[in-house]
């Protein structure tokens, strides 16, 4: 796999990782647009999701790209604590703890070490920034609530959101569906203005009853002893 080949593979996976965890984490404070009902089903997904000490997430992508048609399908698994993530997903293992971002690839025996920087202009290095995901403003959308339906068997609210800021915004619009009695995720449809469309599934969530360790999010070079480690950091 070439060097080109693994960035562009990245930033696609960094990206919807950015999808998931601006709508774990961000939803807290609203245009004037929103109705209210649906303000207050975001607002206590949020709120519940924030309270547990560390949650374990099973999640589907399907990524659909209109200009190529062409469809990518994996599975994914995320671990999160606080504004800590482990994420796997084929071939790739990315940590973030909370300073550093650690992006193991087994295919080439190799782990690059990053230090986000949120007055990065770059979009490409925004995408691998999980501050970029956790700070992203809530009043640049407005919500509507849009009915009660199934899901996978499981009771949900659907809701829309609309950037506020349509032409300063990379997004079109984004479909939720979130579990009546749970409050948690089931379903995000995003439609993006490039022609990608991301569609991303979630299992029921496991929740920790005590938080994981930190060194849980961090790459552990012991177990690894043959990786070469690049460090970008200094």
């Amino acid at each position: 796999m070439t060097n080109k080949n693994i960035t562009n593979k990245l930033l696609i996976v960094n990206c919807q990782l950015s999808i998931i965890l601006v709508f774990l984490f961000s939803f807290t404070v609203y245009g004037q647009q929103d109705d209210p009902r649906s303000k207050k089903i975001i607002d206590d997904m949020t709120s519940r999701f924030k309270s547990y000490p560390s949650v374990f997430l099973n999640f589907s992508v399907n990524m659909t790209q209109l200009q190529d048609n062409s469809e990518t399908e994996h599975e994914g698994k995320i671990w999160v604590k606080n504004d800590k993530y482990k994420l796997e997903i084929p071939d790739y293992v990315i940590y973030f703890d909370g300073m550093k971002i650690y992006q193991y690839l087994p295919g080439v025996n190799e782990v690059n070490i990053t230090k986000p920087d949120p007055y990065e202009d770059d979009e490409d290095f925004q995408l691998l920034n999980p501050q970029t995901y956790f700070n992203i403003s809530s009043t640049n959308f407005k919500s509507n609530f849009l009915r009660e339906s199934k899901q996978n068997n499981r009771s949900v609210y659907e809701i829309d959101l609309y950037p506020i800021d349509f032409s300063g915004s990379k997004y079109i619009r984004i479909r939720l569906m979130i579990e009546k009695n749970s409050k948690q995720l089931v379903y995000l449809r995003a439609v993006m203005k490039d022609g990608t469309h991301y569609t991303i599934t979630f299992k029921p969530y496991t929740i920790e009853k005590t938080a994981l360790r930190d060194s849980f999010f961090v790459f552990n070079k012991s177990e690894h002893p043959n990786v070469e480690i690049i460090d970008l950091t200094f």
